[in-house]
């Protein structure tokens, strides 16, 4: 009698655990690599297992997902208007411009048209756009950038509704701590402490930092400083921690004094972006501190603005146009496959420029990046 093969323990598994309840339809199945430490195989027999399985209509295999016990459900709905709905905050930034023609790329392919709007990063029009979305009630999914997505927002309920209807929504840049809906974005935190790093790396000890409070980025972005300070042994001056909103940051002279009144004797600031650190060099030069000899800065975006400032600075860029194709891509993903996990973290390497002074270089010691 030939021997019973070595996936068929698995199958044999999978299929007394549904019939016995213990999995569910639209639950996720452990990952190959769980699978095959359990059952001691290899993860090529452990795809031939899963394999089956859907074959027999037991379980879906979603690409980019994982594998689900029953069939996928479908969207149901009773018409496709092959209409996409994407929300931004702004238009004019260095960012927007090649984040939505990576987006609409991506629909115009696969036969869908884009709707835009802009919020303006303000909740009272991301209120209007979305009531007028419900009252149109023609798109098949939204694509949005959350406003001021570090507060508590007054919009969930329409966010709801529409998820009510079988609308998929997937944000970009941000997300809604408060919404249960995926996002594409930097990974925020990583990038701060690798920018951090860059200025212990070259000596610093002393460093500020500048973030904006009112969006997600700008609270992970703080931590990823925070975590690069604590793991290198360096004392956080929280005096040397500066919040600023939306509204200043588009016009750093307006808080010109108690920017540099906190930062003080820092020798390194760490940016929120790039037009941030734009600013800040050309207020620095003005009030007659040198960058990088007195003053050490560090941006992240990699925008047009890294390369003119007039000290051009080290930065991390941002994808941009690949993380608005990606964007599209995961969203058309979880229209035909509801049980989709949309969420991407993007990484980034920085491009060094002459902004960051190495007090190692001054002692004629290693230079450091």
């Amino acid at each position: 009698m030939a021997a019973e093969p070595k996936y068929q323990q698995v199958v044999d598994w999978v299929k007394e655990n549904i019939e016995d309840g213990k999995f569910r339809p639209g639950d996720r199945l452990m990952s190959e690599a769980e699978l095959s430490e359990k059952f001691s195989l290899s993860r090529q027999t452990i795809r031939h297992a899963t394999g089956e399985l859907a074959a027999m209509g037991y379980v879906t295999r979603v690409r980019g997902s994982g594998t689900y016990i029953g069939g996928m459900k479908k969207s149901v709905r009773e018409e496709r208007y092959m209409s996409i709905a994407v929300v931004s905050t702004f238009y004019e930034s260095y960012i927007f411009p090649p984040t939505l023609k990576g987006i609409e790329r991506v629909l115009s392919k696969n036969g869908y048209s884009m709707q835009v709007s802009f919020t303006d990063n303000k909740v009272h029009r991301e209120e209007a756009i979305l009531r007028n979305l419900l009252e149109k009630n023609n798109i098949d999914g939204l694509i949005v950038e959350p406003a001021k997505s570090a507060l508590p927002n007054p919009n969930i309920h329409y966010y709801q509704e529409l998820k009510a209807r079988d609308i998929p929504i997937i944000c970009f840049n941000a997300q809604y701590p408060d919404l249960d809906a995926p996002c594409v974005r930097l990974d925020d935190k990583k990038i701060a402490e690798q920018a951090a790093g860059l200025l212990i790396e070259a000596g610093h000890t002393s460093i500020a930092g500048i973030f904006k409070p009112d969006d997600g980025q700008g609270r992970f972005r703080y931590e990823g400083f925070l975590n690069a300070l604590v793991g290198n042994g360096i004392l956080l001056d929280e005096k040397k921690v500066i919040w600023i909103d939306t509204t200043d940051y588009r016009d750093m002279s307006t808080v010109e004094d108690h920017l540099f009144a906190r930062i003080g004797d820092a020798t390194g600031v760490v940016c929120y972006n790039d037009e941030v650190a734009y600013q800040l060099i050309e207020l620095a030069l003005k009030r007659g501190i040198r960058v990088p000899e007195d003053l050490s800065v560090v941006g992240i975006d990699d925008s047009y603005l890294a390369g003119v400032s007039r000290v051009p600075f080290t930065s991390f860029p941002h994808p941009k146009d690949l993380l608005g194709s990606k964007v599209a891509e995961n969203l058309l993903a979880m229209i035909d496959h509801p049980e989709y996990d949309g969420n991407y973290l993007f990484g980034s390497e920085p491009v060094i420029r002459g902004s960051v002074k190495s007090f190692f270089e001054e002692k004629g010691e290693k230079k450091h990046a």
